[in-house]
Formats: C-alpha cells, structure tokens, sequence
C-alpha cells in the first residue's frame, strides 16, 4: 500500500514538473491599438506611459506562472504574475504600470505564444498583442 502510494506521488510530481517546464516559452508579439481612431488613444497611450503601439514589436516571456512583455523600441517591461487565469489558460490579470496603475492582460483558452488584450484602468484605449508570424 504505502509503496502503491509512494509510486503514484512521484509519477504525479513528475507530470506537474513537465507540465511547468512546457508552459516555459519566449515570442515576439506586435501589438495593434485597437480603437486607434479615438482621439485619446491615438497618441500611442499605454497604461499612462508614451509608448508606441503602432506595430510596435514586444519581447514576450512566461516562466511558470510569471509572463514579462518587453518592449524592443523602448526597453521598457511589465511583469504579471498569471495564477489568477483558469486552468485552461484563459482569464485576466492584473498588472502595475511605474506611476502603480493597473492595467490588465486578458487571454482567451490556450497556452503559449497566443493573443491577448491590454487594457488599463484610466482610458479606453485596447490593444491587441499578437504573436509575430
């Protein structure tokens, strides 16, 4: 019994480490403003901070539970911690923008290099993240 139960807790611990080791993965996303055309967004607004969303190239990192989008042009980085999506990837983060705003990170189902949606908490500016083909 206890050897039984000794096996089924180590093939478990041994499928969890592979599952977090998978989730591990870097792209490069072009963002797109998705309401560009509103006067207030059109300035390349990005969670208070002059950015330019234009086809802008970000450097997109997730390392377990951590995902980190850089932007190339600026160097500039925001880091989100991602246990609050459901299990089958979906969901919203919250995020911390220099001046401590939040903004937000919305992901549909899936895992790895996909889309997401950008939103903050003082415009309506969206923009969408879209990994680089």
């Amino acid at each position: 019994m206890r050897l039984g139960l000794f096996l089924a807790t180590l093939i478990g611990l041994a499928g969890a480490s592979h599952i977090s080791s998978a989730a591990d993965t870097t792209w490069v996303a072009v963002s797109t403003l998705e309401n560009g055309t509103s006067p207030y967004c059109a300035g390349g607004q990005f969670t208070g901070q002059q950015v330019s969303l234009g086809q802008a190239d970000w450097q997109v990192d997730i390392k377990g539970n951590t995902l980190t989008f850089t932007s190339r042009a600026t160097n500039r980085s925001f880091t989100l911690d991602l246990k609050a999506l459901q299990p089958d990837g979906s969901g919203k983060v919250v995020g911390k923008d220099d001046k401590n705003r939040e903004f937000y990170l919305t992901f549909d189902t899936g895992s790895g290099a996909r889309p997401f949606l950008v939103t903050n908490s003082i415009t309506p500016c969206r923009s969408v993240f879209t990994p680089k083909t």
